[in-house]
């Protein structure tokens, strides 16, 4: 799931960016309130289909939002990990690094196989889907599977397999892409 990282008092604080999309907080510039945005003037939108973590920027025209230093022109900026978002003197940060959790499987209408034990994972059973290669993962359910806890790293890809470790990426330790 991707993030937005927000300075708050002095430290950075990562909202999820869940469901279709999410306001940019103090973006509007002056005078368009009343605009399909209320009165943001930005909004980040997921793009794509199957639970694809694809997101974009949307700007007002008129803004002044900016990414990585240049100006949204065409009011549309497809967001990379790790962009540096800034609306007037605030400073935000795109993040697309995601977190290992065991999550209800969405079933994708098709078949889908668990990347460890190769076997078919059924929708609404508890899975997680590896952050780095995106591979799903049997994890606990009817038949108790612990594909993806079974080792210390992924099947398909070197990621760590601990639930819970949180994000490893913070602005204000390495703000480069």
């Amino acid at each position: 799931m991707a993030h937005l990282w927000v300075e708050n008092t002095g430290s950075w604080e990562a909202l999820k960016l869940n469901g279709a999309g999410h306001r940019l907080p103090g973006s509007a510039p002056p005078g368009v309130a009343g605009t399909e945005f209320g009165n943001q003037g930005a909004r980040f939108m997921r793009v794509g289909k199957d639970g694809a973590q694809a997101w974009v920027l949307i700007a007002a025209a008129g803004s002044d939002i900016r990414v990585n230093g240049r100006t949204v022109n065409a009011g549309l900026w497809a967001l990379a990990n790790k962009d540096e978002i800034r609306a007037r003197e605030e400073r935000l940060y795109f993040s697309a690094e995601t977190v290992a959790e065991v999550v209800p499987f969405p079933g994708v209408g098709r078949p889908v196989f668990c990347g460890r034990c190769r076997l078919p994972i059924a929708a609404e059973s508890p899975a997680v889907c590896c952050p780095g290669c995106g591979i799903w993962h049997h994890q606990g359910g009817h038949d108790n599977r612990l594909c993806w806890t079974y080792a210390p790293a992924c099947s398909c890809c070197d990621s760590q397999t601990e639930l819970g470790a949180g994000l490893t990426w913070v602005p204000e330790e390495d703000t480069t892409r």
